[in-house]
């Protein structure tokens, strides 16, 4: 790359916006030379540690400066930074974002917009935070024919199962990670899986070429989940963990959230805390795991850092930073078809018959019984199940048809154990 300098626009001065107008203004100039000449913020006149002389609350004294090569978008929520994005890509210009709900909602229309007009578009921080993945995805591994992508993508729900590991309960887990910062007062997005489900959507495209929709990707949460689950998990030499996790095998492609059943061998058990990581599985390459910060404003802040350094080399050979992107090579599946192994726990009165009536129920439906553990007497009686690999509708079906004898009190809890 010639020895040149560019000028950056940063729409945005929260949080992250501000630690990322920080590293810019304090980037070593033997790396590359930035000059940060505006700041699209609400309020000109609330007091930042950023220069008065480059805010502004005009989106078109950025948008139509031609000395403005490189814009960095860490507006937060889908508007107007999806509507500015665009114009930005249309004008020209580079585009760096943190926004996973832009990605996921309009990620392929933005890529051929970059496509389009030679330039770059660049979302390193919208999916892991400080983890270098999604270049290694876009560029390294292209070649590669990859088949699952497994994901541990949120710090918050990551901290709080850590925490209920253990011993505490969820209430406490949840109250000690909202006293940390990791949990927003309004914890719905993190804990119901809803910001695990668009970072999936943003892997499935990059990964497969395929950007299903919101309501295609089947999501579950962990507020279900108690301390005695993992007990539970601990006899079985296992712990539980919240992935996104997308196929894309000969059987057809699916994406989905939910809690599973993880060995306590696996890469992703010993993922603790809020740390993030993404497993990514090919012929060719067997298992490669990325891992580290996956929230915060300084990690977001690096992998912003990152995609600038690589997008001013981009720029400076005048093109666009994407391959094209993979095709489909399967179509959908239903989560219904997804073939799973399951946990479950039941309340059930120690009476001769039981068992059977249960295993009745599951053969009826083609599942099998891979484990068996009762524990305790009387109308209390505590039965604790490991099916073999089953379809997701024939696992359902048994347990809504257990779920009324007479004999069960309750379902206490059912958990995909993780393949």
């Amino acid at each position: 790359m010639e020895n040149k300098s560019f000028n950056v626009a940063v729409l945005g001065a929260g949080n992250i916006g501000s630690a990322v107008v920080s590293r810019l203004m304090n980037l070593d100039k033997e790396i590359v030379e930035l000059n940060v000449v505006k700041v699209l913020v609400k309020d000109i006149s609330k007091k930042r540690e950023i220069s008065d002389e480059i805010l502004t609350d005009d989106f078109t004294d950025i948008l139509n400066d031609e000395s403005i090569d490189l814009v960095i978008e860490v507006l937060g929520g889908v508007e107007p930074g999806k509507e500015y994005i665009k114009a930005l890509l249309s004008n020209g210009k580079a585009v760096i974002t943190a926004n996973k709900d832009i990605i996921a909602d309009c990620g392929n229309e933005l890529v051929q917009l970059a496509q389009e007009n030679d330039t770059c578009l660049y979302f390193e921080a919208a999916v892991a935070a400080g983890i270098p993945v999604l270049k290694p995805l876009i560029e390294s591994l292209r070649g590669e024919d990859l088949n699952r992508v497994t994901g541990i993508i949120n710090g918050t729900s990551n901290y709080m199962l850590t925490s209920m590991e253990e011993g505490s309960t969820y209430e406490d887990a949840l109250n000690l990670a909202q006293e940390l910062g990791y949990a927003e007062p309004d914890p719905t997005n993190d804990v119901e899986g809803i910001d695990a489900k668009y970072k999936a959507m943003i892997l499935s495209l990059l990964c497969f070429g395929l950007s299903p929709k919101s309501e295609e990707v089947y999501t579950e949460g962990i507020s279900s989940i108690t301390k005695e689950d993992f007990e539970w998990a601990k006899r079985l030499n296992k712990t539980i963990k919240l992935v996104a996790q997308i196929d894309n095998k000969g059987e057809g492609f699916n994406a989905r959230v939910y809690p599973v059943l993880v060995d306590a061998k696996h890469p992703l058990a010993s993922i603790r805390g809020a740390l993030n990581a993404i497993l990514v599985e090919g012929e060719n390459i067997n298992q490669l795991v990325f891992s580290g910060p996956g929230a915060g404003a300084a990690p977001t802040a690096s992998a912003i850092i990152g995609d600038v350094l690589s997008a001013c080399h981009q720029m400076a050979s005048n093109q666009t930073n994407w391959y094209p992107l993979r095709s489909p090579k399967t179509g959908n599946k239903s989560i219904h078809d997804v073939h799973s192994s399951w946990f479950i726990r039941l309340s059930v009165q120690d009476e001769p018959g039981v068992l059977a009536s249960i295993a009745s129920l599951f053969g009826e439906n083609n599942v099998s019984i891979e484990s068996v553990i009762q524990e305790g007497r009387g109308n209390n009686a505590e039965l604790v199940l490991v099916t073999h690999e089953a379809s997701e509708e024939n696992l359902t079906s048994s347990i809504d048809s257990i779920a009324h004898l007479d004999s069960v009190s309750s379902v206490t809890s059912t958990i995909r154990v993780y393949l």
